[in-house]
């Protein structure tokens, strides 16, 4: 059954494509799972997770896909209320070079006409203002890594949210810029004269959301990308130093990792992985954004729940 053959919006089948690299499939799963059920307020939740079968996998994540995830056909069969769909790592130097631009392609246009809303994460963001209108995304000047405020402008999509400020995670190499944005019909929903624009959307027919953030991370999910990216840096897979992430280590951290990344370019760290975990395992992570990242699902999912009260009984 498609998403125009249901009715009530006390019951919403919720789907999520997940096309994160393969160390964090689990991780993604979960954090979605968690903040939708988190914003359902007494609405009953079906969930499904489901996959693209062109997104290059390890074995160990395949099978692990096998067991938690259906693929994308079984998505366009059954249909879906409202769905998530997630970026994916990088590996082409332009997005519609990746082997499963195809796909990505086929699951927008799906999208448009068979739910009544859907939310587009980061680069699947990207991916998709890409396919619906040429727009591209542009190279920043540094990765944009942190936690952020970001004000709510006269354009947001959710009339009755609460407040006109929100703190999101944003981890991110590349950006769309408002202006490209603006141009095309998209409305900017939350932005930051910082890091520019965080949420946006569009009708399509169906709602189409756009976070160029993550408020779905967990609190320690910027931390532990902080350690990748430095022991990536230790292995010799990256040339530059990363810069910490703001807003999510305390003072003290702050000063213990400034020194420490000054004796390892100095070279006079003996052992660069161990101080590391030694300053990381100091800090306990704290998910400011919790709040404004329930708010924000619990008014998609109402949306989601008037827009099936309202679609007429029969597609």
């Amino acid at each position: 059954m498609n998403a125009a053959g249901r009715r009530s919006g006390d019951l919403l089948e919720i789907a999520l494509v997940n096309n994160m690299p393969d160390q964090a499939l689990s991780a993604t799963q979960a954090q979605f799972a968690r903040i939708v059920r988190a914003g359902a307020g007494g609405r009953e939740i079906r969930w499904r997770c489901y996959a693209l079968p062109g997104v290059a996998r390890s074995d160990t994540a395949r099978r692990y896909l096998e067991r938690s995830h259906e693929d994308i056909e079984a998505l366009y069969r059954r249909g879906a209320d409202a769905l998530i769909v997630t970026g994916c790592e990088p590996r082409a130097a332009r997005l519609d070079e990746e082997p499963y631009w195809p796909e990505i392609k086929t699951l927008v246009e799906w999208a448009r006409v068979n739910t009544r809303s859907t939310i587009w994460s980061c680069l699947a963001a990207h991916a998709a203002v890409l396919s619906l209108s040429g727009i591209e995304r542009r190279r920043q000047p540094k990765k944009v890594s942190g936690v952020y405020a970001f004000e709510r402008t006269a354009a947001h999509w959710a009339d009755q949210t609460e407040g006109g400020r929100a703190l999101v995670p944003h981890s991110r190499y590349n950006g769309l810029a408002r202006e490209d944005l603006e141009r095309e019909g998209y409305k900017i929903a939350t932005r930051s004269e910082q890091v520019g624009v965080d949420v946006f959307w569009r009708e399509e027919p169906s709602l189409f959301l756009f976070l160029q953030g993550h408020p779905e991370y967990d609190a320690d999910t910027l931390l532990k990308e902080y350690r990748r990216d430095v022991l990536r840096f230790l292995a010799s897979e990256r040339d530059d130093f990363p810069d910490m992430p703001e807003g999510v280590f305390g003072a003290h951290t702050r000063e213990n990792l400034a020194a420490m990344q000054a004796r390892i370019l100095a070279g006079s760290e003996p052992d660069a992985k161990q101080a590391l975990t030694t300053v990381l395992s100091q800090e306990v992570p704290v998910a400011s954004w919790a709040q404004d990242t329930e708010r924000l699902y619990r008014d998609w999912l109402s949306a989601v729940s008037e827009r099936c009260e309202a679609w007429p009984k029969s597609a």
